[in-house]
């Protein structure tokens, strides 16, 4: 009887899970709400467009009272890719006629525009056995590192000759639509 009771219960709990399955049920909701609170003209103008891909290292090594302990280590790693724009503050251009065909063009420092289309992959982690001792990898404050001012100006620098050329180019051909003759110089900010 033992049994029996115990395969009636096992029965009549495996119909119950599936009998409350379809009654139980939850649901979820989402909401994100924004206000503008300003909106700014700006004239910058986008000159060369970086295609980047990489991978960022987060190595970190667990410590006691200030020292490391053996097989704490921890690395993360992100594989990130996205476009960075590089160019110039127009607004900050200044075209001056040095004679009736001549112009002098005045160039800002470059800047760093902005990214688009950024994709960061999910972080992958390999753990020592005494990794737990290690705190976790920042993902915000790697990404933050890989987008950082500091990395604009190394992608300004070296491609300091493309942006030069562009800009040429790019303020050549205006000029060149009011005066096809005439003669242009260029000066760049340092």
């Amino acid at each position: 009887m033992g049994i029996a009771a115990l395969g009636t219960a096992f029965v009549s709990g495996g119909l119950n899970a599936l009998g409350l399955g379809s009654l139980l049920s939850s649901s979820s909701n989402e909401r994100d709400s924004q206000v503008v609170q300003a909106v700014t003209r700006v004239q910058e103008v986008a000159l060369v467009s970086l295609h980047i891909e990489g991978v960022a290292r987060h190595e970190s090594t667990g410590e006691i009272l200030g020292v490391a302990v053996p097989a704490s280590e921890k690395t993360t790693l992100i594989q990130y890719k996205f476009n960075a724009k590089l160019g110039i503050d127009g607004s900050q251009v200044k075209i001056e006629k040095n004679s009736p065909s001549s112009f002098r063009v005045t160039i800002p420092q470059f800047v760093g525009i902005g990214f688009d289309d950024p994709v960061f992959e999910d972080p992958m982690e390999s753990s020592e056995a005494l990794s737990w001792l290690t705190p976790a990898a920042v993902q915000t404050r790697m990404i933050n590192n890989i987008l950082s001012d500091e990395n604009k100006q190394k992608y300004i620098a070296q491609n300091e000759a493309a942006l030069q050329e562009q800009t040429k180019t790019f303020y050549t051909g205006i000029i060149a639509g009011v005066d096809p003759d005439a003669e242009i110089v260029f000066e760049f900010a340092k």
